[in-house]
């Protein structure tokens, strides 16, 4: 096999959205506010969908960049075609210690959220986008930078190699850019160095040709999961396997394959949580210091009837949420739960207030250990309408509004 390294972070982006620092300045609502959603004051731009957010520490304190989007009004379920008009290029950061929002300068071109490939790193947010090209997003993947103290956009190029579906993950104080599936051949996948702008292949992992291909950091380690392609073909659950690699000797070892089924791996304070993705799962943990895994305790039965899905991680100075959007409509009809890596105990995510089950393609990432939920549209009912390539029946409307969810615990 060709060399790689499939691996992923939530982030935002990916989708997963996953972010680090500590949570101080999120709590402007004060203590009482805090397990409940809090609207924020409303984003300084134009109503969108699909914007790109991105949590970001800066000087130890957390920021999410918004930037990007379009407007594309679309009833859930509809088959619509793309927006009419360019994808946004404007953008603002959110500063939870005084509760503000501040423009930001234009991105070198319009943006849209593409799941799991946006990261927080070095005081600058970091995007990979394939928008270039236009409205389609079909160009070839760039990665840009935009540095939120200097209020500067960097265009770093085009990702070298062949072109795939690609990720994205900060490792220490370098990014890596793997491919995330197999399924259309294998590609090599590589280290970015923004001190020097150098990129660098990755060996070959050990794993057999997969797909939902995650991984995070484990200190100057990496740990990454993949479900077989071969099992799927074969009619078989996909068998869940792992392997870590280490930066220092620049190789390989095989882990035991996961006890039960996943789709993302997230990074947590007692090791890396696999994550079922709305398969209900109670998920499994990787202990660091036996590298064996472990079932999570089972959550019990809902009072409310509601299927029961795993929804993210809580870490004590970070979170990362598998809600990348519709967050409003998918915790009224689920129980969401977070699992409390420092309390060893699930969380529930609440449902979030005032209409917004009737949003979706709204946005969201982690700030801090909270999570930040933008945008979106709004369709009263959430009912199904318009025609096939047409833009909605004219029912719904596009929003800009910004709320935070306070996660309990340490702060």
């Amino acid at each position: 096999m060709r060399p790689r390294l499939l691996l992923v972070v939530l982030a935002v982006v990916a989708v997963l959205a996953t972010a680090c620092g500590s949570g101080v300045g999120t709590r402007a609502g004060g203590p009482e506010a805090v397990g409940e959603w809090r609207r924020l004051p409303d984003l300084p731009l134009s109503p969108r969908t699909h914007a790109v957010v991105v949590g970001v520490e800066v000087a130890g304190s957390p920021r999410a960049l918004v930037v990007g989007g379009w407007e594309l009004l679309c009833p859930p379920g509809a088959d619509c075609s793309y927006a009419g008009g360019p994808l946004f290029r404007d953008g603002a950061v959110y500063d939870p210690a005084d509760d503000t929002w501040t423009p930001t300068a234009p991105a070198p071109h319009g943006v849209r959220r593409h799941e799991r490939a946006t990261v927080g790193l070095g005081g600058s947010a970091w995007l990979l986008t394939s928008c270039a090209s236009g409205v389609t997003c079909e160009g070839r993947e760039r990665l840009l930078q935009y540095d939120l103290a200097a209020d500067r956009w960097t265009d770093h190029g085009a990702v070298p190699g062949p072109e795939r579906y690609r990720a994205l993950v900060a490792v220490g104080d370098r990014l890596l850019v793997p491919t995330i599936s197999d399924e259309g051949g294998e590609a090599p996948d590589l280290l970015f160095d923004p001190a020097t702008g150098a990129w660098r292949e990755l060996p070959d992992d050990p794993l057999a040709d997969s797909f939902d291909r995650f991984a995070v950091p484990v200190g100057e380690q990496l740990v990454l999961k993949g479900s077989s392609i071969e099992d799927v073909r074969a009619g078989r659950s996909a068998t869940v396997s792992a392997a870590r690699f280490d930066l220092d000797s620049w190789a390989w070892t095989t882990l035991p394959d996961a006890p039960v089924p996943g789709f993302q791996l997230v990074g947590s304070d007692r090791g890396p949580v696999l994550v079922g993705h709305f398969v209900e799962t109670s998920g499994a943990v990787l202990d660091p210091a036996t590298w064996a895994w472990s079932r999570l305790p089972e959550p019990g039965a809902d009072p409310r009837g509601r299927t029961s899905q795993l929804g993210g991680v809580l870490g004590r100075g970070g979170a990362a949420y598998d809600v990348p959007n519709s967050v409003g409509e998918m915790t009224s009809r689920l129980r969401v739960l977070l699992w409390d890596a420092a309390a060893q105990a699930y969380v529930e995510l609440p449902a979030m207030p005032e209409r917004r089950d009737e949003v979706h393609d709204d946005s969201s990432a982690a700030l801090g250990r909270d999570l930040l939920v933008v945008g979106g549209q709004r369709w009263p009912g959430g009912a199904v309408g318009g025609a096939a390539g047409g833009s909605g029946s004219g029912e719904g409307e596009l929003v800009r509004e910004a709320w935070l969810w306070l996660a309990p615990g340490p702060s």
